[in-house]
């Protein structure tokens, strides 16, 4: 069974207490519980609730008696399952209705355990009445969890699920473009966003097949090419830039955003592919040199000066961020990087390139250790 797919046991429950009996359960045995991995855990709720073949006040049910608030915005369940449940037109009883009621009607809910029922009711009054107080509409959640469940589908390859998220209106551009970046890194985006864990067994063209699919929902195809070529290029993704150059991607007119992307995610392969299939090296004003030397990586600035990158045309920008450039996200060092700052510079100064005085300026009130960068490369240069 799909890990996606861990509610299934549960479309067979007619009642919240069966459900309860075997939610946490299941959960654990796909680990998905929130303990496990919370952007699993949410990957869990989105495909239970967007997914699962059970009544709708029934769904919205499990997930307030079950579902863990500090892992999920439940807002999502409220906005997607509201109209449904409001629909029911179930009365609130008379203890509570004067303060509950203008938010809609109760929950039809059927539990042994009346404490669970008043705990489930009393979220669901709790959330509605977070629509008045944020300004939002239940609409509003309603259109943000199909683009979020757009986004799960996408990264894991599940083209019943980009095809359940489409036909409810979500949109790929929506959040960034969150759902197009995701099959763009294809087998190269190796985890799950904030995690550890390891997406399934996919390959690039289960990716493609998705982003295939999306353009025949309606993508335009310009736009998923603007966005897909700099995530590939990032990842050091050549297969996927095959691909995306088959959908024709033109380089030369959109292949800068992709080349600053390879060349600041140290992407060598990446860097190497769009250069010889006619990226401009010299676009957007030199940012790929730029974003090089921000990555502090020597071999990578001299890919781009061997391609014919003018070191010059971006001194100012280059030395700055020599001086400042703290890329955590590429180096397992978790010092101030002081050391890899300062042979950056040493290198750039060996090159002809000086800081001028507002570099200097600007760099110490950016970075308190930029004195230091600019000691050891001085010495390093001599």
């Amino acid at each position: 069974m799909s890990d996606l797919r861990w509610y299934l046991p549960l479309e067979r429950c007619d009642t919240l207490d069966d459900i309860r009996g075997q939610w946490h359960a299941l959960l654990e045995q796909s680990q998905m519980a929130p303990w496990h991995n919370a952007p699993r855990y949410q990957d869990a709720m989105l495909s239970f609730l967007g997914a699962a073949r059970l009544a709708p006040a029934l769904k919205l049910a499990a997930v307030l008696a079950c579902g863990s608030a500090f892992d999920v915005d439940f807002r999502l369940a409220v906005g997607l399952l509201k109209e449904e449940i409001d629909e029911l037109e179930v009365a609130w009883p008379e203890a509570v209705a004067a303060a509950v009621s203008d938010n809609g009607p109760a929950l039809p809910l059927a539990t042994q355990d009346p404490w669970l029922g008043a705990f489930v009711a009393g979220r669901l009054a709790g959330l509605r009445e977070t629509f008045g107080h944020d300004g939002t509409r239940a609409e509003h959640w309603r259109a943000a969890f199909w683009n979020r469940y757009l986004e799960m589908a996408c990264r894991h390859a599940d083209s019943e699920g980009v095809a359940l998220a489409l036909g409810h209106g979500a949109d790929p551009c929506a959040d960034a473009h969150a759902a197009i970046l995701t099959p763009a890194r294809g087998v190269h985006g190796y985890f799950l966003p904030e995690s550890g864990h390891l997406t399934p067994e996919r390959s690039n063209a289960d990716y493609q097949g998705i982003l295939l699919q999306l353009l025949a929902g309606g993508l335009a195809r310009a736009e998923m090419l603007s966005a897909a070529l700099p995530a590939a290029a990032a990842v050091d993704n050549t297969g996927m830039l095959d691909f995306l150059l088959a959908q024709e991607a033109d380089l030369r007119a959109d292949g800068a955003p992709a080349l600053a992307a390879a060349a600041g995610s140290m992407a060598t392969a990446a860097l190497a592919w769009l250069l010889a299939h006619g990226a401009d090296v010299h676009a957007d004003d030199g940012a790929a040199l730029v974003a090089a030397v921000g990555s502090l990586d020597q071999a990578t600035v001299e890919m781009l000066l061997a391609a014919g990158a003018d070191l010059q045309a971006v001194a100012s920008r280059a030395v700055r961020s020599a001086l400042v450039s703290r890329p955590y996200e590429l180096y397992s060092d978790e010092s101030d990087l002081v050391d890899q700052r300062a042979e950056m510079l040493a290198f750039l100064l060996r090159q002809g390139l000086r800081p001028g005085d507002a570099d200097i300026a600007y760099a110490l009130e950016q970075d308190r250790d930029a004195g230091r960068v600019l000691d050891a490369a001085a010495a390093s240069a001599a």
